[in-house]
């Protein structure tokens, strides 16, 4: 038996550890709070692919979608409405993304592998 953060950890005659649940919770919670996967296995002894697949599996089973809604905005002729400045402003050359109380709004052009780091980091901070 080993002892990681203050929880047991069985360790089988083969050298293999059954991890409990309630760290593999702190575990995933640590990451989601800003601690890097690498680092906190690293840090309890574990594979970083096996934490990785714990976060993973943490985050289809919560509150979170699996998924992002993205809808295009539609362009509206010069002459439809009058421009409006502040945060209800609409622009054909950006895209606004709403994720619970938080708005992302992205230019015309940003690259979409940037963009998904983004979503993912809005996401997990609620």
């Amino acid at each position: 038996m080993s002892h990681l953060w203050g929880f047991t950890v069985p360790v089988s005659s083969s050298g293999r550890r059954k991890w409990p649940d309630a760290l593999r919770a702190k575990a995933v919670q640590t990451i989601l709070a800003g601690a890097g996967i690498r680092e906190t296995a690293e840090e309890i002894g574990a594979n970083k692919s096996l934490v990785a697949l714990w976060v993973k599996k943490a985050g289809t089973s919560g509150k979170n979608p699996a998924f992002v809604e993205v809808v295009a905005p539609v362009a509206q002729p010069p002459s439809a409405s009058p421009h409006v400045n502040g945060p209800e402003a609409a622009s054909s050359t950006s895209c606004r993304i709403s994720i619970g109380a938080a708005a992302v709004e992205i230019l015309l052009g940003y690259p979409a592998d940037h963009l998904v780091e983004v979503l993912r980091a809005v996401r997990a901070a609620q």
